[in-house]
C-alpha cells in the first residue's frame, strides 16, 4: 500500500507532514510521488493566504473521484485549513476520511488510530502489510536536510495573521526530546537540520514547569520591556543552537521563522559562535513603514529592525539576509509603499518574498478601513519585485569567481551556507560537502565546478 503526502503553505508545513505521517508509514505503508496510485493521501493545508487555501481546497475537489474507484482508499485533511473550515470541509466534500486541524496534530496518532478501527480493521484485513518495517522517510534529498519541530503556536497577534487563532499560543518542546530527534535523523543520513516554529526564536523551556506555554499574548507589549509574566527561561534559543552545534555528524543547521523582536544580542552571539550555523537568515519585516508596521502590530520599528540587522552583519562575516514583504495593506499610500523601496535598499536583502496582501477572516486587518484597490496592489507588487530582484541578480554576479562550500542536494545541485543554489558541471553525490569554483551565473542559480 502507499502513501501520497501533499503540503501548501511554510515550511513547518512540510515539518508537520513528515510528522503526521509516520504512523501510517510505521503500519506498513510506502511513500509514493504518484498521487493516482496511492490507496492514502494526506493533505496538509494552508490558510495563511487564500490562495493557497484555494489551491488545497481544488485539490480535495479532484480527489472525489480517486477516493471513489477503490472503497479502501483513505483521505485524510490536515493542518491550518483544516482547523479553521473543518465543519464546512466536512459538509462539502464527503469523500474526505478524516478532518484534522492544525491544533490537532499532538493527537493526531490517535485520532488516526481511531478512525482507522472505526473504518475498518486493518490489522486483519492487512496483516501481512502491517508486519513490514519500512523506511520512515520518503526520499533520500529528504534525508539529507531534517525538519525539526521545536516549538508551536504563536503568542503575537498581527492583525494580518490567523495563524494564532488555526494554531494555538506557543508551546515549546522538551530540548532533550529535541536533542534524541535531530540524532536519530543524523544516525538515518541527514547532514543538516532546520528548526521550525511559528516565531522560532521565542522557544523558551523552563526544566520542571508543567506548561511550556506562557500564555501571554504580546500584541500590545513594548518590545523594550517584555511583559513581567513572562516566566524566566531555564534554556532559550541561544542555548539551544549551542546544544545542536555540538552534535557528532551534523554539517549544517538553519531555523525558520525568526521574529525580530527575538533578535537578541545572546542569539546573535550563538549564531556567531556556533560553526554550524548557516551564515543566512530570513528575517521577516513586512514593511518599511513604521505606520504600516503599528497598523499590522509587529512590535518594532523600521530603525530597531534595522539595527538588529547592523549587529548581525557586524558578527558574522558574508552573511545572507532575506526578508517578507507584504504589499497592499489596508491604507497603504504610495510614501509607505516608497518607505518599503528604501528598506530594500538600506537593508541590503539578499532576496525576498513578496506577498500580496490577502484579508483573512476572523483578523482585525479583514475589518479595517481604506482597502487598496486590487490594481494598485499589482502594480506595487510588480515594482517591488522589480527592485528586490534586481538587487538579488546583483549580488549573485558579485559571487562569481568565488571558493564556496555546498552540500550536495541531488547528483547535479547543492547549497551553500548562504542558501544559494550550485549547478555543478559533474556528478557528485547527494550528502556529501563539497568546495566549488563559481565559474558562472545563470538566472537566480550559479554554475560551480
Amino acid at each position: 500500500m502507499k502513501l501520497f503526502v501533499q503540503s501548501f503553505g511554510c515550511q513547518m508545513n512540510v515539518a508537520d507532514s513528515e510528522e503526521m505521517s509516520r504512523p501510517l508509514l510505521s503500519k506498513g505503508l510506502q511513500p509514493t510521488q504518484d498521487r493516482d496510485s496511492a490507496d492514502a493521501i494526506l493533505i496538509n493545508t494552508c490558510t495563511v493566504r487564500q490562495h493557497a487555501e484555494d489551491k488545497a481546497v481544488s485539490l480535495i475537489g479532484r480527489l472525489r473521484k480517486w477516493r471513489q474507484e477503490k472503497p479502501d482508499r483513505f483521505l485524510i485533511v490536515a493542518g491550518c485549513a483544516a482547523e479553521r473550515t473543518k465543519d464546512w470541509l466536512q459538509k462539502k466534500f464527503p469523500h474526505i476520511d478524516l478532518v484534522v486541524g492544525a491544533k490537532s496534530i499532538e493527537q493526531y496518532p490517535q485520532i488516526l488510530e481511531e478512525a482507522l478501527q472505526n473504518r475498518f480493521n486493518w490489522t486483519q484485513e492487512n496483516k501481512d502489510i502491517w508486519e513490514s518495517s519500512p523506511s520512515l522517510t520518503t526520499n533520500h534529498q529528504s534525508l539529507i536536510t531534517a525538519f525539526i519541530t521545536i516549538m508551536r503556536g504563536c503568542n503575537y497577534s498581527c492583525t494580518y495573521c490567523i495563524v494564532p487563532s488555526v494554531r494555538g499560543q506557543e508551546i515549546y518542546r522538551d530540548p532533550e526530546t529535541i536533542l534524541q530527534e535531530v540524532r536519530s535523523k543524523v544516525f538515518q543520513g541527514a547532514k543538516e537540520v532546520m528548526l521550525v516554529g511559528q516565531t522560532v526564536n521565542s522557544y523558551r523551556y523552563t526544566a520542571g514547569v508543567r506548561d511550556q506555554g506562557s500564555g501571554v499574548s504580546k500584541n500590545n507589549q513594548n518590545e523594550d520591556h517584555p511583559s513581567p509574566l513572562t516566566p524566566h527561561p531555564s534554556i532559550d534559543f541561544a542555548d539551544l543552537l549551542r546544544m545542536v552545534n555540538e552534535i557528532n555528524g551534523l554539517e549544517r543547521i538553519r531555523f525558520i521563522s525568526p521574529h525580530p523582536h527575538y533578535v537578541t544580542p545572546k542569539m546573535i552571539q550563538a549564531m556567531a559562535e556556533c560553526e554550524k550555523v548557516c551564515e543566512h537568515l530570513h528575517l521577516p519585516v513586512q514593511s518599511g513603514s513604521d505606520r504600516m508596521l503599528k497598523l499590522m502590530k509587529r512590535n518594532y520599528t523600521r530603525k530597531t529592525y534595522l539595527e538588529r540587522t547592523s549587529d548581525l552583519r557586524s558578527q558574522i562575516s558574508d552573511l545572507s539576509l532575506t526578508t517578507d514583504f507584504i504589499v497592499g495593506f489596508p491604507g497603504e499610500t504610495e510614501e509607505d509603499f516608497q518607505e518599503t523601496l528604501s528598506l530594500v535598499e538600506e537593508a541590503d536583502f539578499d532576496g525576498a518574498y513578496c506577498f500580496k496582501f490577502s484579508p483573512r477572516q476572523g483578523t482585525e486587518a479583514a475589518h479595517l478601513p481604506d482597502p487598496i484597490p486590487e490594481p494598485l496592489i499589482e502594480q506595487r507588487h510588480a515594482r517591488l519585485l522589480d527592485l528586490v530582484e534586481t538587487k538579488a541578480r546583483h549580488k549573485i554576479k558579485n559571487l562569481r569567481g568565488t571558493t564556496q562550500e555546498i552540500l550536495m542536494e541531488t547528483p547535479h545541485s547543492g547549497k551553500t551556507r548562504s542558501s544559494q543554489r550550485v549547478f555543478l558541471q559533474h556528478l557528485g553525490i547527494p550528502g556529501e560537502i563539497r568546495t566549488v569554483q563559481i565559474r558562472g551565473v545563470k538566472d537566480s542559480t550559479l554554475l560551480g565546478e
